[in-house]
């Protein structure tokens, strides 16, 4: 049996990739395989002693340590560069990568046009044909987008219809979000970065709008560092979006009302209160209790009737405020209204009014009984009530407990 080092020698002198062995200290080649040594075979030249004789692009030892530099802090490194055979040069895609503290393995690609079908391997393939997400590659360059299958069905394109640049790429973004987009690309680019994340929403061919995150990596660069070749994943997340959206909104929105939730309203409250404080106004805000005139206790109701009690007081209340005044739900069946360049008087007077157009609102249950709505209320006032939200909620509570249930009496401080 063959010891380790011979098996791996043989290994490497058979393997079909040209590639040969470097020294990081001089940049001297130590050793190449019988693919590399067959790139000369019809030609008149000789193997190069060391890289600087190979590449047209890093000729000096000053250069090779710069390449090593960038290899140094990634571990491998996807390069373009241009090979002398002689007075040729050819274009090609090599792969650096270290094997030890003092040599790296240098494999060399045939720098052929793109094509996804012929450089996936058998797996990729498999695993991109059963995935959602798109693939794509990108020659710096010269511009030239490749994407793959289902990248062309998110689109809703051929192959031979896919972008195949830039421009042709961000025609099938969102207007709304192309400039955030370039933005993101270009300085991926401009900072020789090795990734970058992006969401945003493609109009396809059937203008459906989609949100997708496109992930993008630097594939290779050339010996300066600068990237050339960028490939990546496009994802469809508008389920996520979806769900993201609704989540918000029962963050935002009460589903039964569609007012405002108690949370999200504070923000709004602490805004009108830092307002009137600058402006020298007064703000008043409203606590108020929905019931029927048979009681003011929801739960003694089926869930049915207590929700509509509750949508319909709302949306009746909601329709005889100002537009600047602002509703929300606070619990089960209370809400609160806050009232900018409102006084305790004008309040009070908004109060009677409102629970005069609530009390004519006659409601049917669902067991075929008819009720009327009803609500009572405290209110507070700044600045003589408190001088935050939580004192002008606390003393709107105090004011909502004096008053007996079923009556329109408010209590002022």
């Amino acid at each position: 049996m063959a010891s380790a080092p011979s098996f791996f020698q043989s290994a490497f002198s058979n393997m079909p990739t040209p590639a040969f062995i470097v020294s990081k200290a001089t940049g001297e080649i130590m050793e190449c395989n019988n693919a590399f040594h067959n790139l000369f075979d019809h030609t008149s030249y000789e193997v190069p002693a060391n890289w600087q004789g190979l590449s047209q692009t890093s000729s000096t030892l000053e250069q090779w340590q710069h390449l090593i530099d960038n290899l140094d802090a990634d571990k491998k490194l996807h390069i373009e560069d241009h090979i002398k055979f002689g007075q040729d040069t050819l274009d090609m895609d090599l792969e650096l990568q270290s094997i030890d503290e003092a040599h790296i393995l240098v494999c060399l690609y045939s720098k052929e046009h793109i094509d996804l079908a012929i450089a996936e391997n058998h797996l990729l393939k498999f695993v991109l044909s059963e995935s959602t997400c798109g693939f794509w590659v990108w020659e710096v360059k010269t511009d030239y987008i490749e994407c793959s299958q289902p990248l062309c069905e998110l689109l809703d394109c051929s192959l031979t219809d896919s972008p195949k640049s830039t421009e042709a790429w961000y025609a099938f973004v969102h207007p709304d979000d192309q400039a955030a987009l370039k933005n993101i690309v270009d300085q991926h680019i401009a900072e020789n970065s090795k990734n970058y994340e992006a969401s945003y929403r493609i109009i396809n061919s059937k203008k459906q709008s989609i949100w997708v995150k496109e992930r993008g990596f630097a594939y290779s660069r050339d010996s300066n560092n600068n990237i050339i070749k960028s490939a990546g994943f496009i994802e469809n997340i508008n389920a996520q979006k979806e769900l993201e959206e609704h989540l918000r909104r029962q963050a935002t929105f009460d589903e039964i009302t569609g007012l405002l939730t108690y949370a999200a309203a504070m923000t709004h409250f602490n805004k009108q209160l830092e307002l009137a404080k600058r402006q020298y106004t007064q703000l008043s805000i409203m606590k108020i209790i929905m019931g029927t005139d048979q009681s003011e206790n929801l739960d003694t109701f089926s869930q049915e009737d207590k929700n509509a009690i509750v949508k319909t007081t709302s949306e009746h209340l909601y329709n005889a405020i100002r537009n600047s005044d602002i509703l929300a739900r606070l619990s089960s069946g209370q809400l609160l209204l806050l009232l900018p360049n409102t006084n305790m008087q004008n309040a009070q007077n908004l109060l009677v009014r409102l629970t005069k157009t609530i009390e004519e609102q006659k409601l049917m249950l669902s067991d075929g009984a008819t009720c009327h709505l009803a609500i009572r209320a405290g209110v507070a006032t700044f600045p003589e009530d408190g001088e935050n939200i939580e004192e002008l909620l606390e003393n709107a509570n105090i004011a909502l407990s004096t008053c007996l249930p079923q009556t329109l009496n408010v209590t002022e401080f």
